[in-house]
């Protein structure tokens, strides 16, 4: 049996799959030691609030937990002792695996080595990506466990054992939990996943049952046990107390139309909106700095104070639908944008900041192409079911384009503020459904998944 073993071992290291993916492994240690040599990890406003709940959870308590965050990056940070320098150096390391994981879905959607070595490389070349890696933010984190999610799906997919394929649901559900852990926006992940586990392997009703009740072990235990703890806490039934101050994000643009019954609340909050405005020129994220006046103001706790928010703002959006959609609209757009977050000052190296100043726009610049063919390659796949064929427009495809889709429209309903920075974690799906399918297109070929529905329906016929 060893022998047996040993033989396919060094089989499959002669592949040249294995050869090209040691050889996107090295260099992206490279890439990567040498970022660690020129530049450092940055901290953000929101990092302090992720450090504050990472030290309640280094005490192996949820004593003093506030509420306001989901555990999941907190998490990481406790795990590392709180060391910005670790922090980074795990992030590092967890964008070294997405870019294998990227070359490997890649490979296995389209058959190609080729196309999976550049997909793998770009997540290490764009650096609106590989640099959020030193960002003490959640945003690598989340792309982490997308990316993971998509590729056990993909794997789902592909698996031929009936145990092999109730191991795989059983951490695909772990892993897309673990997904809005760490963002609350990816919390219906796993709701998204459902029917695509469902039609994951050919089989009976009862074999496809068994994989989805496998695969919900982890929603339920995971997210349902978060919800279930928040409810019990704050009586919310939400992955934060913070959603009341959310909305405020789109409705604090015309919060002086609130009724004198609410005065308090309303005209603290104005105060705060025009200082932003005069500092900044917008009123995003003023809400943050008003949230202690206004718990003054209103004698409310915080959390009585983000369920009356909500409240007000769903009143105000439901007097004011077109505020509320021009805002929407314009947060959709900026979905988009594909930001770069980085320090310029903070790079040791004249050379490397340049090296990297030059880098960001052509990076950026592909980045927005990519995120315009994606919009317009899901559009002409939604209209006619032959050129949904010609793209590979698969179930696979379909969960990706649709993950994407779900969470522009998602993210600008319920805030207005840093919107760019909410598809930094998909951007990397964006670029897997246009490579892909521009390759399935000029290739005349189709992927390898809806080559299989024809021949099954082929046989069906027959």
């Amino acid at each position: 049996m060893l022998h047996s073993l040993g033989a396919r071992i060094r089989s499959w290291m002669s592949e040249p799959q294995f050869r090209w993916g040691v050889a996107l492994a090295v260099i992206g240690v490279l890439e990567r030691a040498w970022l660690w040599s020129v530049y450092q990890p940055i901290s953000y406003p929101d990092t302090n609030g992720y450090m504050r709940l990472a030290r309640v959870l280094s005490r192996l308590t949820l004593e003093g937990y506030a509420g306001t965050r989901v555990p999941g990056f907190p998490a990481l940070l406790a795990a590392v002792g709180l060391d910005p320098e670790q922090v980074w150096l795990a992030q590092m390391a967890l964008g070294w695996l997405i870019s294998l994981l990227l070359f490997w879905m890649t490979w296995r959607v389209t058959g190609s080595t080729v196309l999976g070595i550049i997909m793998g490389s770009l997540y290490n070349l764009i650096p609106g990506q590989i640099l959020f890696e030193a960002n003490l933010l959640t945003e690598t984190l989340t792309t982490f466990w997308v990316v993971l999610s998509l590729t056990l799906l993909v794997a789902l997919r592909q698996v031929n054992n009936q145990v092999a394929g109730i191991i795989l649901a059983l951490v695909l559900g772990v892993s897309a939990s673990a997904t809005g852990m760490v963002r609350p926006l990816f919390f219906p992940l796993t709701v998204w996943l459902v029917p695509f586990v469902w039609f994951a392997v050919e089989g009976d009703w009862r074999h496809r049952l068994l994989r989805v009740l496998v695969f919900s072990m982890g929603p339920l235990l995971i997210q349902g046990g978060w919800l279930l703890f928040i409810y019990n806490r704050f009586h919310m039934l939400s992955p934060t107390t913070m959603g009341g101050f959310s909305l405020v994000q789109h409705t604090g643009e015309y919060f002086e139309y609130l009724p004198d019954s609410v005065a308090s609340i309303r005209d603290t909050y104005l105060h705060y909106r025009d200082l932003h405005i005069a500092e900044r020129g917008v009123q995003t994220n003023a809400i943050w700095d008003a949230i202690p006046a206004m718990t003054e103001a209103s004698g409310l706790s915080s959390y009585a104070l983000s369920r009356k928010m909500s409240q007000l703002s769903i009143q105000l959006i439901l007097q004011h639908p077109d505020l509320y959609l021009r805002n929407a609209l314009e947060g959709w757009i900026a979905f988009w944008k594909a930001p770069v977050y980085w320090q310029p000052l903070v790079v040791q190296s004249g050379v490397a900041r340049g090296l990297i100043a030059f880098m960001i726009p052509i990076g950026r610049g592909i980045s927005i192409v990519a995120n315009g063919l994606f919009l317009l390659i899901s559009i002409i796949a939604l209209m006619r079911k032959s050129w949904r064929v010609r793209l590979g427009f698969g179930r696979q495809m379909v969960a990706f384009a649709g993950l994407v889709w779900w969470i522009s429209i998602v993210q600008t309903l319920v805030d207005h503020g840093d919107n760019p920075r909410f598809l930094v974690p998909l951007q990397m799906v964006v670029f897997c459904v246009v490579i892909c399918s521009l390759w399935f297109y000029y290739h005349n070929t189709t992927s390898i998944e809806v080559t299989a529905l024809k021949e099954a329906q082929i046989r069906e016929k027959e």
